[in-house]
């Protein structure tokens, strides 16, 4: 039998229901003194649940309290009020980052890098909110560099709970400054930097925020006396967060979280950062116009907003600590949307920072915050101060959104022939039109490889390019860089072998199978580093399989160890040429040359840094501690200026066949003639752009038109759509 809330309130006077709540709630606006069995709020608390209260529950309640409680995210998104960025309070709404980062604390351990303002404390006040509420006799304990950072994170919680609704609530015991006790047996405790863990309380979820930043002294023996307990704790949970600060614990604690889950040198932290760029808007320009300015040149605000949507931009008024002002939107992959372009616009000859004060986030937090370097840490996420990362954000960040899932699959050919696992050799997944097996034998392959000795520290890694035609948005997006006509190719990376237990006989084995068995060997080419390992996989290679194989020089590309030199020996040498290959890799990664899709690969980019040594000198290396598949990248980067890569793309030309492939080879003769007008490629075979904002990656070459009003930037039409 059904028992509506009507029906309990009447029959059950100390039974609660939320309709009995809201009339006491409406008693209390109303400034009605309330009886004693009225008084449901902790130690008069309105929103804080006095523990010991019978509630009732409607079906729908029902539904959505075991929603909620399997649900941390539809929890969150549907019931979790908080401060935005208005100053309103309301429902939050997840970003994308934020649903990875809560996805991310679910794990046994977890550790997060991220950069301020970000809402990591919230991700983290929702995490532990769940927690107690939906569980019995757990306990939190909260860990911080300091009891401020404690107690804003107990804030954050008891914020959230008290907009909660009243069927969610858990009862309270106890609700002060560095605790909560909930009638369900949990509790939620905080501790100032310390070095024992508290005596006489259960951790089942530790949460340590700004880890970095306790002093060492006080971090390491605490983590060494907490991580024991932990492990006898079943199901126990630890959540580490901060910004870097140098290279200590917490740095050796992110770095080995993001190897590979099969590297022995794991620790089993699922780990993740997150970038100031991830929120949306940062990278919008601000213009605050100012009426003495636009007197002096006789221009006013209406005529700077038609000028900037004729030029084609997305505007939008908003206002800033007290000032309204005028938003420029970024769109990515347009340069013509960054600050650095829309700064030097002008408008009847009068560039638009003389009309007021142009800016952006970026801008404005590096001068509240003190300074670039401060900027770089807390922001940008450096380690140490002073390096200076390959690329500037932007390209950080395009280099990001490539990012695609790399995986192991079972190759019987490999079976048959190898006698050694070959797990670390993962491709890109579900990707057809990037990588798909049984296309491979048609592919034109650039390999680069790092060699290391296998004994469990650097790794030898073998990183696998495609040799493609550029889509029609990159031709778009960087033909302004294009140098000659090879710049409308690039190499795009499909897959990856990884290892730091294999000796460099046994990578010669993969190395073997993959250009003369998996790939065809006719246009497969290697660019290896030789340093200390090459020319021993050099040796090693025409002997696998006992001389039983179809090994052929010819793959490995040549080349001079000095420049004076006439002969040329297979495998490059590193050493006073280095600043110059990370050059030549900077530039051609900035023309879309090289496209990455690796997550190993694309962390390591974003940690080799510029760094100062004590002797003065300048020199190249991860702040990760591991470099070899970005050394991989710049080896490979090579081959965009050797006479090997250009005769594959002769041979890509030839295999793309028919008329196609004769007007390509018609343009190429022009090209250094003047630059091709890309509209004149047509001859029935190219797609109109759609949408500019889609996926890059769909390499099926129709790629997207700008949306932009006003028509700033063109269309063209695509020369290698098939």
């Amino acid at each position: 039998m059904k028992v509506s809330q009507k029906d309990i309130s009447e029959k059950y006077v100390n039974v609660w229901t939320t309709r009995k709540v809201k009339e006491l709630m409406d008693k209390e606006d109303k400034g009605i003194k309330l009886h004693m069995n009225e008084k449901i709020w902790f130690d008069n608390k309105p929103g804080v649940r006095k523990a010991g209260i019978k509630f009732a529950m409607t079906e729908k309640e029902l539904r959505e309290y075991a929603k909620c409680k399997l649900d941390i995210q539809y929890f969150a998104e549907n019931y979790c009020q908080i401060k935005r960025e208005d100053g309103t309070i309301g429902p939050m709404t997840l970003r994308n980052y934020q649903k990875e980062i809560i996805d991310l604390f679910q794990n046994k351990r977890s550790v997060l890098m991220a950069s301020r303002q970000t809402g990591k404390t919230v991700s983290a006040a929702i995490t532990i909110l769940h927690f107690v509420l939906f569980n019995k006799d757990k306990g939190v304990m909260i860990v911080a560099n300091k009891g401020a950072t404690t107690v804003e994170i107990i804030e954050k919680i008891k914020g959230i709970y008290k907009l909660l609704p009243f069927f969610l609530k858990g009862g309270i015991v106890n609700w002060n400054q560095s605790s909560i006790t909930l009638d369900n047996g949990c509790r939620i405790k905080t501790d100032k930097r310390t070095k024992e863990p508290a005596i006489g309380f259960t951790i089942d979820l530790l949460y340590l925020d700004e880890f970095a930043h306790i002093p060492a002294n006080f971090i390491l023996p605490y983590y060494t006396a907490v991580v024991p307990i932990l492990s006898n704790i079943e199901n126990a949970r630890m959540i580490i967060t901060s910004t870097p600060k140098g290279l200590n614990l917490f740095h050796q604690l992110l770095t080995e979280s993001e190897l590979p889950e099969d590297d022995p040198n794991w620790n089993g932290f699922h780990s993740m950062r997150v970038y100031w760029w991830q929120i949306k808007g940062r990278r919008d320009t601000k213009l605050f116009l100012m009426d003495k300015n636009l007197r002096k040149h006789n221009i006013n605000k209406g005529e700077v907003k038609e000028f900037l949507e004729n030029e084609g931009y997305d505007i939008y008024d908003k206002k800033e600590d007290g000032q309204w002002g005028i938003f420029i939107k970024h769109i990515k992959g347009i340069e013509e949307t960054q600050y650095s372009y829309i700064a030097n616009l002008r408008i009847n000859n009068i560039p638009l920072g003389e009309l007021g004060r142009l800016t952006n986030w970026e801008k404005q937090e590096t001068k509240f915050i003190g300074g670039e370097d401060g900027f770089k840490q807390e922001y940008d996420l450096h380690f140490l101060t002073g390096n200076k990362m390959l690329f500037d954000s932007v390209t950080i960040e395009e280099i990001y959104e490539n990012q695609l899932k790399l995986d192991y699959f079972d190759i019987p050919h490999f079976n048959d022939r190898l006698n050694i696992p070959y797990g670390g050799l993962h491709f890109v997944r579900n990707k057809p039109s990037i990588f798909n097996l049984s296309e491979i034998k048609k592919y034109h392959i650039f390999m680069g490889v790092d060699l290391s000795e296998g004994l469990g520290e650097d790794y030898s890694v073998i990183n696998i390019f495609r040799l493609m035609p550029k889509t029609a948005d990159e031709i778009e997006k960087y033909k302004g860089k294009f140098v000659d006509f090879y710049d409308y190719f690039k190499l795009e990376q499909i897959g990856i072998f990884k290892t730091n237990i294999y000796s460099v006989e046994e990578v010669a084995n993969i190395l073997y199978m993959l250009a003369f068995e998996f790939f065809s060997p006719d246009t497969t080419r290697i660019a290896l580093e030789r340093n200390t390992y090459g020319d021993a996989l050099l040796a090693h290679i025409p002997n696998v399989f006992n001389q039983e194989n179809e090994y052929s020089q010819h793959v490995f590309l040549r080349f001079k160890s000095r420049q004076e030199e006439k002969r040329t020996r297979m495998g490059i040498k590193v050493n006073r040429n280095k600043k110059l290959l990370i050059k030549d890799y900077q530039v051609n990664t900035k023309k879309g040359n090289l496209m990455l899709h690796d997550k190993y690969t694309i962390q390591e980019v974003t940690t080799f840094t510029k760094q100062e040594t004590p002797s003065g000198d300048i020199t190249f290396k991860s702040e990760s501690g591991h470099d070899d598949a970005i050394m991989t990248c710049i080896i490979v980067s090579t081959s965009f200026a050797h006479i090997g890569y250009k005769d594959m793309i002769d041979s890509l030309i030839d295999s793309l066949g028919g008329d196609l492939s004769d007007i390509i080879k018609k343009k190429r003769s022009e090209f250094m003639e003047d630059t091709p007008d890309l509209s004149s490629f047509s001859g029935g075979y190219s797609k109109v752009y759609k949408n500019k904002n889609n996926n890059n990656n769909n390499n099926n070459y129709n790629t997207p038109n700008t949306n932009l009003p006003g028509g700033r930037f063109p269309q063209h039409s695509n020369p290698f759509s098939r």
